[in-house]
């Protein structure tokens, strides 16, 4: 469940990496020498100042301008329907808008969410069925909200992992011989039509699978992951997941993923994102509120996107569509309305190294 914060504050603090150029030509943040000029990384002081409110150097090293290359394959993973939206709503229009390609990945429909389940049903007492229902509409709100941001140019894949569970898959339920069970839906495996193949069990192995799966079909440039040190557990448990699908591939040497790019995105934690309190209190922050891969994380580098107010506009249609996640959560919701967004980015080596981290942190000893 989201933590509602009180007020709303909207800050321009101007920062830029630059995405890559399409298959042929995978991002890094050095260009080939056959690559075309990319734009270099930049510091644009803040530009606006709200009254009573520190401005975010009081607290750390202003991030960078972000900037998007033409041509671009970016691969988003969301947790829960909304989530895509929430975190990189912006980036996803700009990647289009620069004839790029946009994969979203939903990793669970939701399903898990009893305070929306119970103000969807305006009952109090509900079932496995009413869960199931949920997760259903959830899919189709998310399919709505995707539209809404981008016509064209945009895919989806729903994983129908379980909401609430993914940390758990990377410690008790690694293996295949004990599978996950969800308390929401009574499952064990993906129940909904079309998610994925029978034999997929609520199992950590069988989720990297999937991830790693759909990294190579997709072969993406850029790939946005929620940040390891969110703290809502399936938001920092499955950005591990990808980071050790990554690993794997990376340490396989299999094309391109050597120069891929990784990108994470805030959802919740504290200050976030409306005081710039949290850039201070981020880089010495560990996975998901522990203080595994601490050090290591401190070295990440932070981007903003600024936001056209086209791109604005439509990352608040998008939101709109989750009614039931704005009947139950709007204010929160509103936070993320705002001229911005905000990206960390891991190096080549913390996307070796951080997986590791995963591990020490719910199962020491099993190595990824």
């Amino acid at each position: 469940m989201r933590r509602p914060l009180a007020s709303i504050t909207v800050l321009a603090v101007a920062l830029a990496v630059p995405l890559g150029a399409g298959a042929a030509d995978r991002s890094t943040l050095q260009p080939a020498p056959s690559s075309p000029p990319r734009p270099a990384l930049e510091h644009v002081a803040p530009q606006i100042k709200v009254p009573g409110v520190p401005s975010v150097e009081q607290f750390g090293r202003p991030p960078q301008a972000l900037r998007v290359s033409p041509r671009a394959r970016l691969l988003v993973f969301a947790p829960h329907p909304d989530d895509e939206t929430l975190g990189a709503g912006g980036l996803i229009q700009r990647v289009i808008e620069t004839d790029g390609i946009v994969k979203v990945v939903f990793v669970t429909n939701g399903d898990g969410y009893r305070t929306g389940v119970i103000a969807q049903t305006n009952r109090p007492n509900v079932s496995r069925n009413d869960f199931l229902a949920y997760g259903e509409h959830r899919h189709r709100e998310a399919l709505q909200a995707l539209s809404a941001l981008a016509s064209h140019r945009l895919s989806s894949a729903f994983l129908g992992f379980p909401d609430d569970g993914i940390d758990d898959l990377w410690s008790d339920n690694w293996s295949e011989a004990r599978p996950y069970r969800s308390p929401f839906t009574d499952s064990d495996r993906p129940p909904y039509d079309g998610a994925l193949q029978p034999s997929v069990e609520y199992a950590g192995v069988d989720l990297r699978r999937e991830i790693r799966d759909l990294l190579q079909q997709f072969a993406p440039d850029w790939v946005v992951i929620p940040d390891p040190r969110d703290r809502h557990p399936d938001h920092c448990s499955t950005g591990g997941f990808v980071l050790d699908a990554l690993r794997e591939l990376r340490e396989a040497q299999i094309a391109p993923f050597s120069r891929t790019e990784v990108l994470t995105y805030l959802v919740h934690y504290p200050e976030y994102p409306g005081n710039p309190m949290w850039l201070a209190q981020i880089n010495h922050a560990g996975i998901g509120g522990s203080t595994a891969a601490q050090e290591n994380l401190s070295r990440t580098t932070w981007f903003r996107l600024e936001l056209t107010p086209n791109e604005l506009a439509h990352k608040h249609t998008a939101l709109s569509r989750y009614r039931s996640q704005m009947r139950v959560m709007d204010r929160f919701l509103a936070l993320f309305i705002r001229s911005d967004e905000i990206f960390g980015h891991l190096s080549g080596d913390q996307i070796s190294t951080i997986p590791r981290d995963y591990a020490t942190r719910w199962r020491a000893h099993r190595q990824p």
